[in-house]
């Protein structure tokens, strides 16, 4: 659909994005303070680098968004500084050669919608931020940012996505078109994104599962989508995202637990509190709950030099800068099951622990039709316990049995006793095949390429038609919280004389003591108990189990790419043989 057709009969009023409260309301200074000080700093250090040849479109413009801030912003020591001018100009001018004659901007993607609407956003922003200032290059900027919004509408309207988020963010970002070049065929296309519902769980977890995508897109994107006649409720969604972040995440680094997500995350990059800054402020706002302005308390005191962004939200829409209601600590004590995506987190004071059963190749104990299979938007992350105590934290307890070049045990099932036990439950179990039925036979020999059922390899085998005999290896783990830590029972039956690697990879910055150090620098403990120390922190690990040797393979999915899955940080290794029963202690001392 061209622009010209796409815009005959247009009738519609604008959907408004105004602010809800008067812009003359009431401040919280010292939260404008700590932003404004964050998005001047940012400021400086653009203006003190060159501007990278390689930026890509969205980059670029999130760039001059940073500059254009503190540039419209009164209280900022950039406040119409002429040093911005000339930099703001040619960042604009950069993104507009980079718009496809059909509105988008490719982004790795080729004229694409989604990567098109995180641009609308920043533009949108910034439109609003342009409109009651009076330097004269604001008018001008303002008229070419809505021009490339118009322009882009219709490609929106009717392009598509590739991920759950991308249907909230490319609505998102037609409402923001809309407001500026309304025309009926915008709000419809929300509504038909909106009418597939929202994807979410009753614990406010979205399907990706990915504290990244909810807080830089869904919780965003739903927040500007509420604002529209008939779509508060999508607030509420946010709003039990939120209260289950405050779960996930440890109180001393403000760090969220990402082993759950189906997205890139899931490799267990550090990801804080601070994305969801301007989220919590809001629902503070508008619930009174005091646990999410002790978030947004907490956020700026430990990581205000990353809330630069966060200005343009609260200039933008000047109701979130409003004072906030007496706040309390965002952290408790507790412990919880989230049983949709096989997690257990557990809190009590400065230690917290994730224990996780939740990979994607298994569905209701069983395996799914992605057992043992990796790719992007799949859970498949073996951790299975992580531990946090202030600055110690143990990246990850994971378990390799050397059984047929499957790589780490996922466990299928997870519950949580009252006492706090969580016992977590698997079987690897692996095919021979035998001879073909005599009704598939072929005389030619030639037999349709399948993947075995196992999904370890494909051959031309027409493995489905084929009996198989079994080698079978379950796998019971029983951990258990204790005075100072956690003990770990795990039990083998089935399969005989399987050598059994336990991996306990520990967050760099410490000291690791009594254990043997191996040549791939890992550690190995045979027997006793292994230290580490963190600051005033000590971890005592152990008893090792023997002198079994270390096989940590990743798995055939992976050694056949030349890939493999590891943890940074020190790697210490407990090894045995089955039938293998050994309980591992993990004790703060």
């Amino acid at each position: 659909m061209d622009r010209r057709h796409f815009l005959i009969g247009t009738t519609a009023a604008a959907v408004t994005a105004r602010p809800i409260v008067a812009a003359s309301v009431k401040k919280d200074d010292a939260s404008l303070a700590v932003v404004t000080t964050a998005a001047d700093q940012q400021a400086s250090q653009i203006l003190a680098t060159p501007l990278p040849a390689d930026l890509t479109p969205r980059a670029t413009l999130r760039r001059m968004r940073r500059l254009l801030t503190p540039f419209v912003w009164p209280r900022s020591t950039h406040h119409h500084g002429a040093a911005l001018v000339a930099p703001i100009a040619q960042l604009l001018d950069t993104v507009e050669r980079a718009q496809h004659d059909d509105g988008t901007f490719s982004i790795g993607n080729r004229h694409s919608p989604p990567d098109t609407a995180f641009l609308i956003e920043d533009m949108a922003a910034m439109i609003e931020l342009l409109r009651t200032d009076r330097h004269a290059t604001s008018a001008p900027i303002a008229a070419r940012l809505k021009a490339m919004m118009r322009k882009a509408g219709p490609a929106l309207a009717t392009g598509g996505i590739h991920t759950p988020n991308h249907r909230w963010e490319v609505s998102a970002a037609i409402a923001r078109i809309d407001a500026i070049d309304p025309h009926p065929a915008y709000r419809a296309r929300i509504d038909d994104w909106l009418a597939e519902g929202i994807d979410v769980d009753a614990d406010g977890i979205y399907s990706e599962r990915s504290p990244v995508y909810a807080s830089e897109v869904t919780n965003p994107s739903l927040l500007i989508l509420a604002q529209l006649s008939g779509l508060s409720g999508l607030r509420e969604i946010v709003r039990r995202n939120l209260e289950t972040i405050l779960v996930l995440a440890e109180p001393t680094g403000g760090e969220v637990e990402n082993v759950l997500s189906r997205r890139q995350d899931q490799d267990q990059r550090r990801i804080t509190l601070w994305p969801f800054y301007v989220q919590f402020r809001e629902m503070a706002l508008r619930t009174g709950d005091a646990r999410f302005a002790g978030a947004v308390r907490w956020i700026e005191q430990k990581e205000a030099a990353k809330l630069g962004d966060a200005l343009t939200d609260l200039i933008e829409r000047p109701e979130l800068a409003r004072p906030l209601a007496a706040a309390q600590p965002p952290f408790v004590d507790g412990s919880r099951l989230f049983a949709p995506v096989g997690l257990v987190r557990q809190r009590r004071g400065a230690m917290t622990a994730s224990l996780y059963a939740g990979s994607d190749w298994y569905a209701d104990g069983k395996p799914s039709p992605f057992y043992n299979r990796i790719g992007s938007g799949l859970a498949t992350n073996p951790t299975l316990l992580r531990l946090w105590k202030n600055d110690l934290v143990v990246e990850g307890v994971r378990l390799i049995p050397d059984f047929f070049g499957m790589g780490h045990f996922r466990p299928a099932t997870i519950t949580l006793d009252p006492d706090g036990t969580v016992r977590m439950a698997g079987e690897l179990a692996v095919p021979y095949y035998q001879p073909l039925p005599r009704a598939y036979r072929r005389a030619d020999g030639a037999y349709p390429l399948t993947a075995s059922i196992d999904h370890r390899f494909n051959s031309a085998l027409d493995f489905e038609r084929r009996p198989v005999s079994m080698r079978r290896l379950g796998i019971a783990i029983r951990i258990v919280p204790d005075a100072n830590g956690y003990r770990l029972l795990v039990e083998t039956d089935g399969e005989v004389d399987v050598g059994i690697t336990i991996e306990i990879a520990l967050r760099s910055g410490g000291v690791l003591e009594g254990a043997r150090p191996l040549g791939d620098g890992g550690f190995h403990l045979i027997d006793g108990q292994a230290s580490y120390r963190v600051g005033q922190d000590r971890l005592l690990i152990g008893p090792g189990a023997g002198s079994t040797p270390v096989k940590a393979a990743s798995g055939d999915n992976y050694a056949w790419a030349n890939g493999q899955l590891q943890l940074p940080g020190t790697r210490l290794y407990v090894t045995g043989r089955t039938p293998f029963r050994h309980e591992l202690q993990l004790t703060f001392a």
